[in-house]
């Protein structure tokens, strides 16, 4: 399963920060959720409203990884894979 700054393998999770790709063992991934960030935009018809998806991991170290996914539903198939790769994974924000 991949996106376009994120490809979900067999053993871990290759994402791209920068120009560089890193890896994540799935062991690794303490916590993941989705976040949806708004920004307005002036049009000359008036104001629109434009949304970013993001995965964002949390390692057992307490660093949290955002990455942007093309869309909610790409995020949430991601969320239920993670689950299937390790069951110790919370998911969900847990404040």
């Amino acid at each position: 399963m991949e996106d376009t700054r994120i490809k979900l393998n067999e053993q871990d999770v290759a994402y791209k920060k920068g120009l560089k790709w890193h890896m994540l063992s799935y062991q690794d991934i303490k916590q993941a959720y989705l976040r949806i960030e708004e920004a307005r935009g002036k049009l000359c018809c008036g104001v629109a409203l434009f949304e970013t998806y993001y995965l964002m991991l949390k390692t057992v170290e307490e660093e949290l990884i955002k990455i942007e996914v093309s869309s909610k539903e790409n995020a949430k198939r991601m969320l239920d894979f993670l689950k299937e790769k390790n069951t110790e994974i919370e998911i969900g924000l847990k404040k």
